[in-house]
């Protein structure tokens, strides 16, 4: 038994019209329900929640961060006093703020005096030798110095001074300032540790909150002493809260102008209510879908509703701009039924080849494409499915408001014959699109990939001051941590990573790597060894030395580095101690400071190759990796872009075409309307070009997407040529057309929103889908119509006028055939 759908849409379509409340309880009913369960949906702007989280990064991600308890570092800036006020400050704040649940430790200050006193503990055999060396060389110029009549070598070569020798070996563990400040003191930095990672929003905005609540309380007892604060957490509060702004101002404004656009084309108020009504319940649907499904939208997808409506509206704009045109020449009822039949069906195929372009996103291993693509997809069916569920109903309810006239038709409005363009014109239309296609090819590898990050961000005032402290202080103080079982692998791993990091030397990626070895006694046999021979040298040097004023200070306080005590990891200063150790007391840490910003992709790059290269070393020697740093999960995301996106473009485009040739029966009929869209859709790389714009990982998402934005027009156009018969082509333009190029606007709407958003990355995705649009309009609105025009004068009586099938998977239809007014 076949299927009418024709008669079953007919059918509902007149129960509408006679029972629009019955039909329109259930739909609000569906509503309520789904507006219940999408009031639920959250959204995260962590990079984290982009991959799955089986991911290698994320697993170690929240594994480290449970042992190292966060990410990076809040940095608090205190500003406004002398320097000893400042220090006073920090001491009072720093156990207020240890105090708090979300605060493990606060660094400002070492007790760099605990260093200083056992530096010799703390230097290697080749550094004691080094160091005895030179000793012996300044003894020996002092007994020139004290015998005048002593000849001098012409070639040899002063000792280094005292000074010089104390910097030279000064180990690292004690080369630090006893306070975080710049040179001057002006500024004392406060680096507080916290006890959860940046990508946990709730946490961090807890942790800002009682950060700053705590340091305004103390900042009171100490008056001109101010503080602001930087670091992953507050840049990553900030970013999000730019990001919820801008999408909320972008769908209110795409809602607004979309508004317009139905008012002015339908010139009736209440196509407002018929048009935007189902693109309301569909979106509630398809968020309530996806609350159930992942829970939460991300920085892909929280821009589905600008897109969905701009999709959405204009299936209710082909449904309501089409009953205006039935409604000059039948009653409301039969307009209605018209309006139905005449657009559902292009209305079902172009929404099943949107959803099939959104669905090609689904192969990607990208987990928020993926998300994106069957969110999509199913946002497109389902407000399909609610435009002709209530959009019938809807516009019933408005004739009942007006029940005299609803049983005549309106008066018929002056008919204006579409311009008649010469052949010639037709073909400077085909030859202008083709050559531009052309020059857009010679000119797409020119667009390029953004590689810097901070662009794709912005610019927030914790960005400015994390630079600025970044430059006081000579490094960057967000390491990448990197766990190990017990302190001799770490010390092991971090000799792995410096000679990875000597081996790429000007390429590095690390300029400082540090364990808590760093900070233990050297031992070993040939360390004892030179340990001894610095003991029997201070030996033999007679007393007239211990007694000079130059070198005796020297020699004494060597004498009491040689005999400084030994000491273990307990003994430690707890500032040292706590950066290494896991708050279950169960492992211990590596740390490394990065040369460069990774904002930069190509470093990114560099970085996430090198960690790979690091995990193929450490293997070799029986050492497990595991890495906290969000950078890594930056850098599979890129890699992930650059892998899936030329395959999703093609894979989605394979997706309309074969939609197309299913609905259409014919590929040659699917080659003659996708063809002017893939025409049209080719010179975007010339768009970009000449505007200046780059592809980035988050308008990226936007290429595949823009082919099913696009294809509605065409379907549309061609659905009407075929029902109305040939040389109705002016008609269809005039009527079909001009309905096409409003929902063009609508979708337009919706993207162009996005201009107004502050964050460059949301930003570009609204320059990128509107100069797709303009080049899919091309093809789809001038270059399809032209080429049938074309084609009809070559041949008359083409293309066939067999109807299409309303379904993809129906094959055949035995419906009779309905004859337009």
């Amino acid at each position: 038994m076949r299927l009418d759908f024709n008669r079953g849409m007919e059918r509902f379509t007149r129960l509408s019209y006679r029972r629009p409340g019955l039909v329109l309880a259930w739909v609000v009913a569906a509503a309520l329900l789904s507006g219940v369960l999408a009031s639920r949906l959250v959204f995260r702007g962590s990079f984290v929640e982009l991959l799955p989280a089986h991911t290698q990064e994320v697993r170690e991600l929240e594994a480290v961060s449970q042992k190292a308890g966060g990410d990076g570092y809040l940095v608090l800036r205190a500003r406004g006093g002398s320097p000893e006020t400042l220090r006073r400050f920090a001491h009072a704040l720093a156990p207020k703020l240890e105090a708090l649940d979300e605060v493990r430790y606060v660094e400002f200050h070492y007790d760099t005096r605990f260093f200083e006193e056992r530096a010799l503990l703390l230097l290697p055999a080749e550094q004691l030798r080094a160091l005895r060396t030179d000793l012996e060389a300044i003894l020996r110029a002092e007994k020139r110095a004290a015998l005048p009549l002593l000849v001098e070598p012409e070639d040899a070569t002063p000792p280094p001074s005292l000074e010089e020798l104390a910097r030279r070996y000064a180990p690292r563990a004690a080369a630090v300032r006893e306070y975080l400040s710049p040179a001057d003191g002006s500024e004392l930095y406060l680096f507080v540790k916290p006890s959860g990672v940046a990508a946990d929003l709730p946490f961090a905005q807890r942790l800002v909150t009682r950060v700053r609540e705590t340091s305004t309380e103390v900042a009171r007892d100490f008056p001109g002493v101010e503080t602001d604060a930087t670091g992953a957490h507050v840049l990553r509060l900030e970013e999000d809260k730019r990001m919820r702004a801008d999408l909320t101002r972008a769908s209110m404004l795409s809602c607004a102008i979309a508004a317009l656009i139905v008012v002015l084309s339908c010139r009736r108020l209440s196509s407002l209510l018929v048009v935007g009504a189902p693109v309301g319940v569909g979106l509630l649907v398809t968020f309530a879908l996806a609350q159930q499904s992942i829970g939460y939208l991300n920085i892909i997808t929280g821009f589905l509703v600008a897109i969905l409506i701009g999709l959405g509206i204009e299936y209710g704009l082909h449904l309501a701009m089409r009953y205006g045109e039935e409604r000059r020449q039948h009653p409301a009822a039969e307009a209605l039924v018209e309006a139905v039949l005449g657009t559902w069906k292009g209305a079902l195929t172009s929404a099943c080849t949107n959803a099939a372009a959104f669905a090609a996103l689904t192969l990607a291993q990208f987990q928020a494409f993926a998300q994106f693509g069957w969110i999509a997809a199913a946002g497109v069916m389902f407000t399909v499915l609610a435009t002709y569920l209530s959009g019938p109903a809807l516009i019933a309810l408005t004739e009942r408001l007006r029940p005299g006239r609803a049983e005549l038709p309106l008066p018929a409005r002056p008919r204006r014959e579409a311009p008649h363009l010469s052949r010639a014109v037709l073909v400077s239309i085909v030859v202008g699109v083709c050559a531009l296609a052309a020059w857009s090819a010679t000119v797409v590898g020119s667009i390029g990939f953004e590689p810097d990050m901070r662009k794709l961000r912005g610019e927030f005032a914790a960005t400015r001051l994390d630079d600025h402290i970044i430059a006081q202080l000579g490094r960057r103080h967000s390491p990448t941590i990197f766990l190990a079982e017990d302190v001799s692998r770490a010390g092991q791993l971090a000799a792995a990573l410096r000679e990875l990091e000597a081996r790429h030397g000007a390429e590095r990626t690390f300029t400082e790597v540090v364990s808590l070895s760093d900070f233990l006694p050297r031992t070993g046999e040939d360390v004892e060894a030179e340990r001894a021979a610095l003991r029997a040298f201070l030996e033999r040097i007679p007393a007239s030395a211990w007694d000079s004023e130059r070198v005796g200070p020297a020699l004494r306080r060597l004498e009491s580095l040689l005999n400084a005590r030994p000491y273990g990891v307990e003994e430690l200063p707890a500032e040292v101690r706590r950066r290494f150790t896991a708050l279950d007391g169960q492992g211990t840490f590596v740390l490394a400071f990065k040369r460069e910003s990774l904002s930069d992709t190509d470093a990114l790059h560099r970085f996430g190759v090198q960690m790979d290269e690091l995990r193929e070393v450490a293997r070799a020697r029986g050492l497990a990796v595991q890495v906290l740093d969000p950078n890594l999960i930056a850098y599979r995301i890129f890699e992930l872009v650059r892998m899936d996106g030329p395959w999703l473009l093609l894979a989605a485009a394979l997706a309309v075409f074969a939609m197309m040739a299913l609905s259409l029966r014919s590929l040659r009929r699917a080659a003659l309307v996708a063809g002017p869209l893939y025409l049209g859709l080719a010179c975007l790389p010339a768009a970009m070009h000449l505007y200046g714009l780059k592809l980035n990982f988050i308008n990226a998402v936007v290429l595949p997407n823009l082919l099913a934005i696009a294809v509605d027009n065409a379907v549309h156009l061609y659905h009407r040529y075929r029902e109305e018969g040939p040389g109705s082509l002016p008609h269809v333009v005039r009527t079909t057309g001009v309905a096409a190029v409003v929902a063009t606007l609508s979708n337009a709407a919706g993207y162009g929103a996005l201009l107004t958003a502050r964050h460059p990355g949301l930003r570009s995705i609204g320059e990128i889908a509107l100069l797709g649009v303009v080049c899919a309009s091309l093809g789809t609105t001038v270059l399809f119509p032209a080429v049938l025009a074309l084609l009809e004068r070559r041949a008359p009586g083409l293309p066939e006028q067999e109807e299409p099938l309303p379904l993809p998977l129906q094959a055949e239809s035995d419906e009779e055939p309905r004859h337009s007014a």
